[in-house]
């Protein structure tokens, strides 16, 4: 008799074991399911709705959406670098105020657009010395797979902007 209530105390021993082992998994995929949920809706993210969200945070106002066609009069972005771009720049001529995001098509591409930004920005800085000073504070940053850039005053703050958009 106290033999089987052994056998049964052990079987009722792993049938619980089993349970709580089971409830672990479930519950860590279940996180894991949640977390990468989160990461693919941020990999979905227009550059558009990066910068528009970035101006918001800011409280930006005054800055006009370049169209999709008159951005290669701003940066010239090499072919088959990026998949989705939004600029935005100053209504008034006296800031020189600047924001733009680009969605990567490969990281190896980083490099190459990063190339043709630093490009850019030196280009425009040659050309409009009253912007100068908004260009010297100018900042890029990558957070895979956007490249964000900010021509302001407050450059730095835009792009701790960025960061915290994409890193929700």
């Amino acid at each position: 008799m106290e033999s089987n209530i052994k056998k049964r105390n052990i079987v009722l021993t792993i049938v619980l074991l089993t349970v709580i082992a089971v409830a672990t998994l479930v519950t860590v995929l279940f996180i894991l399911s949640v977390q990468n949920r989160e990461k693919s809706s941020r990999d979905y993210l227009t550059a558009n709705t990066v910068i528009t969200q970035v101006i918001k945070k800011m409280n930006y106002q005054n800055l006009s959406r370049i169209s999709d066609e008159n951005i290669s009069k701003y940066y010239n972005i090499p072919q088959d670098t990026v998949t989705d771009s939004a600029v935005y720049v100053s209504n008034r001529a006296d800031s020189g105020m600047e924001l733009a995001c680009f969605r990567l098509k490969s990281e190896e591409a980083g490099t190459v657009l990063s190339d043709a930004i630093s490009e850019y920005l030196s280009s425009k800085n040659t050309e409009n010395k009253e912007g100068s000073g908004q260009l010297s504070k100018a900042k890029t940053d990558t957070v895979y797979p956007y490249v964000f850039v900010a021509v302001a005053s407050d450059s730095e703050a835009a792009v701790g902007a960025f960061e915290e958009i994409l890193h929700k």
